[in-house]
């Protein structure tokens, strides 16, 4: 609190927005606070002035009714003047000059009170009580600092002294004659009692700007922790998705495990009975060439199940090795074959590169970016030939790691959200929007970042980076 009342005092004596005074983020939200506490103040006060003046014309009957006709055109005069400074107050160039414009309310009304002592009966006018309500009313409304506050007291009371000495030494035409000659002890004791308004004035001036600062920095405090809160509490809630997207993987991978053991035993017998068939097949060509075929198409199942009994068992991050990029790669697309069908992969440009990392961690990021890709092409309506290019590039110790396609692309509003987890860009029940996000999390686990460029309707390119153990170009 102590900080607060230090800190409202250095900004309550502050003389003019152009002073040059270091300032806290807090201050610095407090300054923009108090503009716009202070352009809606005066604009009330302007208001307020604009009808109290006219409607106390009922005192000019009832006290002067041989001045009425002179004290109404001031007070039409005062509403003239004030209304288009209202109504400035209400563009932007108002708030740029509250500084000068929050005097309005305050010194035109007094202007027009002084005057109309001046014209009545000087210092004897009971109308000087107007100008307590001017330091009441607008020097407690308006958040002048104090030393505004004291300047307009100070100017407010020197207009009133000088009217009350012009009208006896420049009488008016409309000076009442029982008000001949200065009134020195009534101009004394009205200025007691102003001085006295003002004192009080200028102290809740002072005493309202300490506590408006030490409430405004306690909810300024209490924002601060709800934004800090609900980002905690986002995070918390993305790592919760994580988490059970993870216990989804893992029980997939339990499982998986147990159907690929099933799977692999009687494919062994199938090898075996093929070993067997081969040996007796004898001068038969063409039972021979079947045989092969079916030789191949096993060969290829084993490497599927393979493939999947690495994934159901994916390496920790922290467990890093050094694996061929390419061959992270091929799996990746033998998992992902019926998502891409016929469309063709240029992946030439990855070979030799060797990646040090989770090496089924990285095979998840292909699978997901391919995935993307593919369903990114058959969005698109023209007949443009389809591709997806793979391409990587040495920088420093770093593998820079393109996967670029000639999709729909993405609309550049939406690229900011892709890592979110849930967002997705695909038509309901296609997508659940957690496969960018686990790409996301899996190589910040790795040191490294991804980027997403897009263009709607022409391109989509993602680049991540990995470490890298070596590269080794094959010559051309």
């Amino acid at each position: 609190m102590a900080g607060s009342v230090a800190a409202a005092a250095r900004l309550n004596g502050m003389k003019s927005p152009a002073t040059k005074i270091p300032s806290t983020p807090l201050e610095a939200a407090y300054r923009k606070f108090d503009t716009d506490l202070r352009v809606r103040n005066v604009k009330a006060c302007c208001v307020l002035a604009l009808v109290l003046v006219p409607a106390c014309v009922a005192l000019d009957y009832y006290t002067y009714p041989q001045l009425l006709w002179p004290l109404i055109k001031m007070r039409i005069l005062h509403d003239l003047l004030l209304l288009p400074l209202t109504v400035i107050l209400c563009l932007p160039m108002g708030r740029r000059q509250i500084k000068i414009l929050g005097y309005a309310p305050t010194m035109l009304p007094a202007l027009a009170i002084c005057w109309m002592i001046y014209a009545s009966e000087g210092a004897v006018s009971p109308y000087y009580a107007g100008l307590n309500l001017i330091f009441t009313g607008t020097i407690l409304l308006i958040p002048y600092s104090r030393g505004e506050a004291v300047a307009c007291c100070v100017m407010v009371m020197a207009l009133y002294a000088l009217a009350c000495l012009l009208h006896a030494w420049l009488p008016p035409s409309t000076r009442i004659r029982s008000s001949t000659g200065v009134h020195y002890s009534a101009l004394a004791t009205n200025l007691v009692f102003l001085i006295a308004t003002a004192v009080i004035a200028i102290t809740a001036c002072h005493y309202n700007a300490i506590r408006r600062f030490a409430d405004f920095s306690l909810r300024h405090e209490l924002h601060d922790n709800n934004v800090e809160l609900a980002s905690t509490l986002k995070k918390l809630q993305d790592t919760e998705v994580q988490l059970v997207q993870s216990e989804k993987m893992n029980a997939l991978g339990k499982l998986s495990a147990g159907l690929l053991h099933e799977i692999n035993n009687p494919l062994n017998y199938i090898f075996m009975a093929l070993q067997v068939a081969q040996g007796e097949v004898g001068e038969n060509e063409s039972l021979n060439e079947t045989l092969k075929d079916i030789h191949q198409g096993m060969e290829r199942i084993r490497g599927v199940i393979s493939d999947l009994r690495a994934f159901a068992h994916p390496t920790p991050a922290e467990m890093r090795e050094t694996f061929d990029l390419g061959e992270a790669l091929t799996t990746a697309l033998r998992l992902t074959a019926h998502e891409l069908g016929t469309i063709p992969v240029d992946q030439s440009a990855i070979s030799g590169c060797v990646a040090v990392g989770a090496k089924t961690q990285i095979v998840h990021v292909f699978m997901n970016l391919l995935v993307n890709s593919a369903y990114a092409l058959r969005q698109v309506a023209d007949q443009r030939q389809p591709r997806i290019l793979i391409s990587s590039q040495s920088q420093g110790s770093r593998l820079n790691i393109c996967v670029e396609d000639n999709g729909c692309g993405v609309a550049e509003a939406d690229l900011s959200r892709l890592t979110e987890p849930f967002f997705t860009t695909k038509q309901p029940g296609e997508g659940t929007g957690l496969g960018l996000s686990i790409c996301h999390t899996i190589i910040q686990n790795h040191g490294g970042n991804i980027a997403i460029a897009s263009e709607k309707g022409t391109w989509t390119k993602v680049t991540f980076d990995l470490g890298a153990a070596a590269v080794v170009r094959e010559a051309a």
